[in-house]
């Protein structure tokens, strides 16, 4: 007789609790970190190095350099950030940025902060277990693990929030591999059709 290994669910009141727990938690980071947050820029700008590195790195970010597009994607390409990157990245252009390096650099920023999207998610992926159905997560696992390729390479590549998919994939533990190969792409994609029509219509002639 063959072992079958079934889900075992969490009751409904341990879900709510958990998730009582979990909003409260989360709460309470946001309070700490806001005021923690102020106290830290207070500190940062009366130190004279400190205070001129970040107002260099905010001057690159709002003149979309090279170094600033690197930035501008690694924060803007976290889960919890809104950022317009295609916006970003096509300013970059119109400042003159050589295409290349501002891909390079574009891509770097975006695909790191995706690594930590996806790392965050694996790491709290047990609480929200708690939280959720676990048979739902591992079905919705299955039917991305089949049909996902083209739904992760299109929400790189259509103005759509990659970034969360993402770190919804890492709480659901999906293949790293395959996840940052097909964002990558997707990413790159999107960019060099950027590039292409940079050049149609707002290159030089």
């Amino acid at each position: 007789m063959k072992d079958y290994n079934f889900v075992q669910e969490n009751s409904h009141v341990s879900k709510i609790w958990t998730l009582i727990s979990f909003v409260i938690f989360i709460l309470g980071i946001l309070i700490i970190s806001f005021f923690f947050s102020a106290f830290f820029l207070r500190v940062l700008y009366s130190i004279p190095y400190a205070s001129r590195l970040v107002g260099i790195l905010s001057e690159s970010i709002s003149s979309a350099t090279v170094g600033g597009l690197f930035f501008a994607h690694l924060i803007g390409g976290l889960f919890f950030v809104p950022s317009p990157d295609e916006i970003i990245f096509y300013y970059g252009l119109l400042k003159g940025n050589f295409y290349l390096f501002a891909l390079i650099f574009s891509i770097a920023g975006y695909m790191i902060s995706q690594v930590i999207n996806y790392y965050v998610g694996n790491k709290i992926s047990p609480i929200i277990m708690h939280v959720v159905s676990k048979r739902k997560v591992y079905k919705a696992r299955r039917f991305v693990n089949k049909h996902g390729t083209w739904g992760i390479f299109l929400f790189n590549f259509l103005p759509l929030p990659g970034p969360l998919l993402t770190f919804a994939l890492g709480i659901a533990k999906y293949n790293f591999t395959r996840l940052f190969v097909l964002t990558l792409i997707g990413k790159m994609c999107k960019y060099i059709f950027l590039i292409i029509l940079y050049f149609l219509f707002s290159g030089p002639v």
